[in-house]
């Protein structure tokens, strides 16, 4: 191995290293306090048209105003009514994006990822790092094209996907609230509404705003829980709702199917936990070894140096 080459596994070595260390002192860490002020603090019913801190509330629509706004609107007017290119509307209100936001951030995507490396090389070109005769293939461009939007696409899934996580972790504590107001005699739809007055998540809230609904209707407050899970894509809330409503139409014990269902419900929240976990630590395998490898080529490669 040459001296240039020695020196540029070195520097690649350092570089790394230096990244790691930046990555890692960059994670958030959340103080002890602010945790603690979290658990602690009131809870207060919010109306329908509320938002909390610039959060997007389930079931309501938003109206895009401005050039993004408009630049999505010329999107969809163009593609067509379907627009095959957005997720589903379950994943857009889950992500708190609208039709005609995401339409334009993958617009902007597209052509961002296409003009991108040219608009590169062309500084590099202005500041002498790279000579005038370099030029880069159209297939670049078409390869930034595609790739943009499918990073921003991917972004918005995972983003709808953590929310519904969420989600599920407050139906679970929502089922245990109604369990324990069904033991301590409490009625069957009066569970279900005390019960979603308990919090100040978004799934309360949601619930909240569908049983002022079902009730200015005259339904019962079951609609409301199969609503809500059909408009946030719960499965389970769905499920909640048709147990609930087939116990109380044949006379079984509510509170004992609810607590089986809020059991069930824990358990597989606390496989996929474990699923996840066993996951990410497998991600670690490979930058690891990348790492021990590097180290081992740097410790060895002098001592053999030195023996010629």
């Amino acid at each position: 191995m040459t001296p240039v080459a020695m020196v540029t596994l070195s520097s690649l070595a350092a570089v790394g290293a230096v990244g790691l260390i930046v990555t890692g002192l960059a994670q958030e860490r959340p103080s002890l306090d602010r945790a603690v002020a979290r658990l602690r603090r009131p809870g207060h019913i919010r109306t329908a048209g509320q938002h909390v801190a610039g959060q997007h509330v389930a079931g309501q629509s938003v109206d895009p105003s401005g050039a993004v706004g408009h630049l999505g609107r010329v999107v969809l007017r163009v593609s067509g009514p379907d627009a095959p290119f957005l997720p589903s509307p379950v994943v857009l209100r889950l992500s708190g994006r609208s039709r005609e936001v995401h339409a334009a951030s993958l617009a902007l995507a597209v052509v961002g990822g296409f003009l991108g490396p040219f608009v590169v090389l062309g500084l590099l070109q202005l500041r002498g790092v790279v000579p005038l005769w370099v030029q880069l293939p159209v297939a670049v461009g078409l390869l930034g094209a595609v790739l943009a939007p499918l990073v921003v696409h991917s972004q918005v899934v995972e983003r709808a996907q953590e929310v519904r996580i969420d989600l599920r972790y407050q139906l679970s504590a929502y089922l245990d609230v109604v369990t324990m107001l069904l033991a301590g005699n409490s009625g069957h739809e009066g569970a279900l509404e005390q019960a979603a007055r308990a919090g100040d998540g978004r799934l309360f809230r949601e619930l909240r705003r569908r049983m002022r609904e079902v009730g200015a209707s005259g339904r019962s407050l079951v609609d409301a829980l199969d609503q809500a899970g059909r408009e946030l894509g719960l499965v389970e809330l769905q499920q909640v709702a048709a147990t609930a409503s087939l116990s109380a139409a044949e006379g079984a014990p509510v509170a004992r199917t609810l607590a089986a269902k809020c059991a069930t419900l824990r358990s597989t929240l606390a496989s996929e936990q474990e699923s996840e976990a066993r996951l990410r630590t497998s991600r670690l395998t490979p930058p690891l070894v990348g790492m021990s490898l590097i180290f081992m080529a740097l410790v060895i490669y002098p001592a053999l140096s030195f023996s010629r």
